[in-house]
């Protein structure tokens, strides 16, 4: 199915617009909508509450009321139901990665039709903690081997040392101390670059750490290679302006919405340990010695609510939902054949892609892997199906592979390629900025030309099934 939608800024109504940016506003639709399960009971942040939301991962975002040790509220799961996630849109599931594309398509158009503002006071900053301390946060320790309390959903906002644009990104970020933290930059991010150009001069990175920001922005945040212009694209997706508040003690802009803010300096030329914890690969993230913070001051909401996220679906889909955009942003322009682009859970969100064209000319199949591969440099396999194949239902892309993919003749191999340093598969390199990988492709597109009867799919009628009285047997005591 080609998308239709038309650009975001040209569709939001303010209620919707209104959801993507503020989470308070999101978790209120999604009450009213009866579309939030909420924990009662006290859970404790240290391993219960992430039990908890496993066990309903998939389902209905999940608000947890009442946390030991905190006065604080945590939602989580905003991400991991497509279903719901079109609703917050209001559009249908499989529109949504399209809406982001054409958000990045409106930005290049029209670069400069959407600002916001700077503010001295918004809700970011109503409360102004007396005492920097974290541990009044509840900050969850996920996984049972996890190395401690993790923000792993906040948005970090930095300017470019060489222009002062305000960057976005997501990272995970330990808490090691009341006014510490320690986290990972992945290669090739842009907040690297930025503390290696502060390092050389001896001075501190400033950033905010932004806890409890809308959809639009948190989204937009982990959108590969859009660099400092991310937060313009997170109007776009929203459909109007996202206004910033300026912080109490750095030159960093945070988000005015924002539930929580963080200030902090990223200390130059200093390491201290960081992990294990909990990945999208399902896998432990190693412990080594990695970046820290120092914070400054903490600013929040009168009434503010935590966000996390659970590795897993949640994350899977945060990352889908940008690289399928990014994906099929790129690749239409070399394969207009190109008709839709999912990244499989069991790709975990970053690793796999089933790409779905209409197969109109020999050599599609491995053109459109190849381009694939390009638009998104984590890939580590990529299948190319017909559309008469389901590309969201593993089974029926398996069933593809099984009976339209022959390996002498369909398959590509792409060695030793740039991968994702998360995927323990991975051979790093001996500086540690990144790894390879040997990456699949395989086209399991009809063979172009065969004989069609041979290839053509069974198909039954589409019966209404509230017109039958079907009965299901009760089970019967002997």
């Amino acid at each position: 199915m080609v998308s239709k939608t038309k650009n975001a800024s040209a569709t939001a109504s303010p209620a919707q617009a209104r959801r993507l940016i503020d989470l308070g506003a999101c978790v209120d639709f999604l009450d009213r909508a009866g579309q939030l399960r909420r924990v009662k009971t006290e859970v404790d942040g240290r391993f219960e509450l992430a039990g908890i939301a496993k066990r309903l991962e998939g389902g209905k975002p999940v608000l947890f009321e009442r946390v030991k040790g905190s006065e604080y509220p945590v939602v989580t799961g905003l991400l991991w139901n497509r279903d719901v996630v079109g609703q917050l849109f209001g559009l249908p599931k499989e529109e949504v990665p399209f809406a982001i594309a054409n958000a990045i398509a409106s930005w290049q158009k029209k670069p400069a039709a959407l600002a916001g503002r700077l503010l001295k006071r918004a809700p970011a900053n109503e409360v102004v903690e007396s005492d920097v301390n974290l541990a009044s946060l509840p900050i969850p320790v996920h996984a049972i081997k996890d190395g401690g309390r993790y923000l792993d959903a906040a948005v970090v906002v930095a300017r470019n040392p060489l222009t002062g644009a305000p960057n976005i990104s997501i990272h995970r970020m330990m808490v090691t101390r009341k006014n510490r933290l320690t986290f990972l930059i992945d290669p090739g991010r842009h907040l690297g670059e930025y503390v290696e150009i502060m390092e050389k001069r001896n001075e501190p990175l400033a950033v905010t750490i932004n806890v409890g920001v809308g959809l639009a922005p948190w989204i937009a945040a982990a959108l590969p290679r859009l660099g400092d212009f991310k937060n313009v694209v997170a109007h776009h997706l929203a459909g109007r302006a996202i206004d910033f508040v300026e912080a109490q003690t750095v030159d960093v802009p945070a988000y005015a919405d924002a539930q929580f803010v963080i200030e902090a300096e990223i200390l130059p030329g200093l390491r201290e340990t960081e992990a294990p914890f909990a990945e999208v690969t399902g896998y432990y993230g190693e412990r080594d010695q990695r970046w820290v913070m120092k914070v400054k001051a903490i600013t929040r909401r009168a009434q503010p609510m935590f966000h996390t996220v659970l590795s897993g679906m949640e994350v899977w889909n945060a990352v889908g939902y940008t690289a399928e955009a990014a994906i099929f942003h790129a690749v239409k322009r070399e394969i207009p054949e190109l008709v839709a682009v999912y990244l499989p859970h069991g790709g975990c969100g970053f690793y796999e892609a089933v790409v779905q064209v209409r197969n109109t000319r020999a050599g599609l199949g491995q053109d459109a892997i190849r381009a694939t591969f390009r638009a998104f440099r984590p890939l580590q396999r990529v299948v190319v199906v017909d559309t008469d194949v389901d590309l969201r239902n593993a089974v029926d892309v398996d069933w593809a592979i099984t009976t339209r993919f022959d390996p002498e003749r369909d398959m590509v191999v792409l060695p030793r390629e740039e991968g994702h340093i998360l995927n323990p598969l991975v051979t790093l390199n001996p500086d540690g900025k990144g790894g390879t990988i040997t990456k699949l492709g395989m086209d399991a597109l009809v063979p172009f030309g065969a004989p069609k009867m041979r290839f053509e799919r069974v198909k039954f009628r589409d019966v209404d099934l509230s017109r039958h009285e079907i009965v299901d047997a009760v089970p019967r005591r002997r």
